[in-house]
Parts: C-alpha cells; structure tokens; sequence
C-alpha cells in the first residue's frame, strides 16, 4: 500500500488543479523518497495540510486555521476566490491493505462555503466515520505517525501518557477495534434510551388500559 497521486482544487493556495504524481517503488522493501522542495511560502506545508484534510482532520489549529472556510481559496487581486475546496487522494491498494474489493482507494473530501461538506470513497458518497475505520483498518490515518508534522517529534516527546498510548495503539493495529468498540457502546446507549422512553410510554398507557378493559367488561355484559 503506497501513496500514488495528490490531486487538489482550490485548497489554501493552490487555486487551480493541481496534481502530483508520486513515484512507483521499485520493490515491497524499497519505496524510496519524494522530496517536494521550494522557498518560503510556496506552498510546501500546504500539502501536507492536504493530506491531514483529505483523511478527515477536524482540528482546524492543526490545519493552521481560525475558520473551516480558510481551507478555500481566498483569491488574490488578479484572480477570484474559490467556491469550494477539494482534495483527492490515491492510494495503491493491491496489497488489500484496505479492506475494499478496489485495486485502487481513492478518497475525497470536498468543502463549499456555505458550511456544507461531503467525502467520498472511490466516487461513492462516505460517512467520516466509514473513512476513519477505513484508514483504521489498513493502519493508516492523519493522527498516526502516518503523517508527521514539523514540531510533532518535540509534541511526541513532551506528550501525555495517554496521547503516546494513540501512537502505541495505531502501531499495534488496535484503532479499528476501538472504533468498532466506540460504535457499539454508542448503539448500546441509544438502545438503552429506546427501553427507556419505551417504559415511560407503558407507565403512561397502563392506566388507560385498565379504564379501557373496565368499559370493555361493561359492553359485554350489555
């Protein structure tokens, strides 16, 4: 599983589509390196504010931004801002790392600036939640050592026991069980919320029942 292609479209600076091509590895154990360089401000960290984007980061601090809508871009004297933002992301699946019948995991994550969104996967329309088990699923996600920002190596060092044990849990392929556990508790706690509007509505109706059976006793003995 390697990362194929980056397409964006209207994301922060880059205004029109732009797609980057990452080369193939040569073998299962050499991937080698994709250096993407250039001078100051010329977009550099913007791509990997892509790739967190596209797998679903929410934190828009991470994101180095105040608003959702900072993502867009926000056009320049000689050129208009951008309706929405879109960033594709292609991911070779061969290996079925991912559990899709799909050689091929394509993800996107489109935002417009009246506030709505929308995610797909291989074009078809997706929960956030289906993409986080996704990821899950083949260890990979933005909040994992999958992706490292600059100044994530001091965050890790200097981090909680319990933010280190995220890092722990992604590397022993434990995350997708979490969120299936997270998923069931959330099932579990709507049921419960089900039983117990369920009894209220009893307690309320049972009284009436009772009234109900008197007068039905009364017509039959009519």
């Amino acid at each position: 599983m390697h990362l194929e292609r980056l397409e964006l479209v209207g994301f922060k600076t880059f205004a029109q589509k732009t797609s980057i091509e990452f080369a193939e590895p040569k073998s299962s154990r050499a991937h080698g390196i994709t250096a993407i360089v250039g001078p100051n401000g010329s977009g550099k960290s913007n791509l990997a504010d892509a790739v967190r984007w596209v797998l679903g980061e929410q934190s828009l601090k991470t994101l180095r931004g105040k608003k959702s809508e900072d993502v867009i871009f926000s056009g320049t004297p000689l050129r208009s801002r951008s309706g929405f933002a879109e960033v594709s992301i292609t991911v070779n699946n061969e290996d079925k790392k991912a559990p899709i019948d799909y050689a091929q995991l394509v993800i996107t994550r489109r935002l417009y600036r009246d506030g709505e969104s929308e995610y797909l996967i291989n074009g078809a329309a997706a929960r956030l939640a289906d993409i986080h088990l996704l990821l899950a699923e083949a260890n990979f996600g933005q909040k994992s050592y999958g992706v490292i920002a600059q100044g994530m190596i001091d965050h890790v060092l200097v981090a909680s026991p319990h933010e280190r044990k995220e890092f722990f849990d992604d590397a022993a392929g434990v995350k997708s069980l979490q969120i299936k556990r997270h998923q069931a508790e959330l099932k579990l706690a709507a049921a419960e919320d089900n039983a117990a509007q369920a009894s209220l509505l009893l307690a309320e109706l049972t009284p009436r029942l009772k009234s109900l059976e008197r007068q039905m006793r009364r017509l039959d003995e009519r």
